[in-house]
This record gives structure tokens, C-alpha cells and sequence, in this order.
């Protein structure tokens, strides 16, 4: 079995502990290292990385580096904002999604993407008689997020449209 991890790039120790309980607690034996800088260090299966703190260039270039030195990686964003043009950027770069860090419905998807991404790359023992069903919700996880961004988009431009 290999040793599944998680790196939370965040320097918010209080959210990493949170995060590393919820991880610990939903998929048993992972490695969990918060990461206080804005850094992309190497060898983890898992990121996830907070955009709320820094500038926009330098969330875009921690994904990217992300991507550059682990491409197999799973790459998501918890953050307080969820900007949907900022945030479909980091989606194009290699980001594979987007998290609100005031829901813990967000937090509950979050973990059932991560979980499906170590089911679907053999990090654990089980048969894989569930694959197609890992799919088809990551497929709903993608979609709904889609769905979400339209929906923030709509609303920015009626927002528009009554100031206009």
C-alpha cells in the first residue's frame, strides 16, 4: 500500500490542524503537513492551497509549480473568496477545484474528491467494483462547481445591471 499525503499550504495553523483532523479522521492513515509559506514543496499526492492571503500572480505560480513538479498531483484551493474569474484562471492552470473555507458542505466535497482521487490512483486496498461510481461524482463535483461559477457570474452581472 503506498503512503498516502497531503500538503496544506496555508498560514492559518488553525485551519491546517482542522483540516489535517477532518483528513485523518475520514481516510484513516495519511500524512498531513501544514505549510506555513507560500511555497510549492515536492512530494505530496495532495494540495491544497489557500488563495486568500496573497496576490493573485502568486497563487497562480504556486499552482503552477505545483503542476511542474508534481503533474500527478491533485490540486485544490480553499479559500475565503471565491472570485469566479480569478478562480477559473487557477482552474486552467491545473487547479482541479475550488473550495469555500466557511462551508462545511465544501469541506464534506472537498474530502469526497480527495478520497476519490487516492481510490482512483490505488492508494488503498480496496476493489475497485466502485470506480465507475468515484467517477460519476467527481463528475458531479465538477459540474456543480461549474454550475456555482455560472451562478456567481449571474449574479455579478444583474449586480451590474441595478447599478447601471
Amino acid at each position: 500500500m503506498k503512503h498516502r499525503s497531503v500538503a496544506i499550504v496555508d498560514d492559518d495553523a488553525l485551519v491546517c490542524a482542522l483540516l489535517e483532523r477532518s483528513l485523518q479522521a475520514r481516510l484513516g492513515d495519511v500524512h498531513v503537513a501544514g505549510i506555513p509559506e507560500p511555497v510549492a514543496p515536492a512530494g505530496f499526492d495532495v494540495y491544497i492551497v489557500d488563495t486568500q492571503r496573497h496576490c493573485e500572480i502568486q497563487n497562480q505560480d504556486i499552482v503552477t509549480r505545483i503542476q511542474a513538479i508534481a503533474p500527478q498531483s491533485l490540486v485544490l484551493v480553499y479559500t475565503e473568496s471565491l472570485d469566479p474569474g480569478y478562480l477559473r484562471k487557477l482552474l486552467m492552470q491545473g487547479c482541479e477545484g475550488a473550495f469555500h473555507k466557511g462551508s462545511f458542505e465544501e469541506v464534506r466535497a472537498m474530502l469526497d474528491l480527495i478520497e476519490a482521487y487516492f481510490v482512483g490512483n490505488q492508494y488503498n486496498d480496496e476493489s475497485f467494483d466502485s470506480f465507475g461510481g468515484t467517477v460519476r461524482a467527481i463528475y458531479s463535483l465538477v459540474r456543480e462547481w461549474n454550475l456555482r461559477i455560472s451562478a456567481a457570474e449571474n449574479d455579478v452581472s444583474q449586480t451590474h445591471n441595478d447599478v447601471s
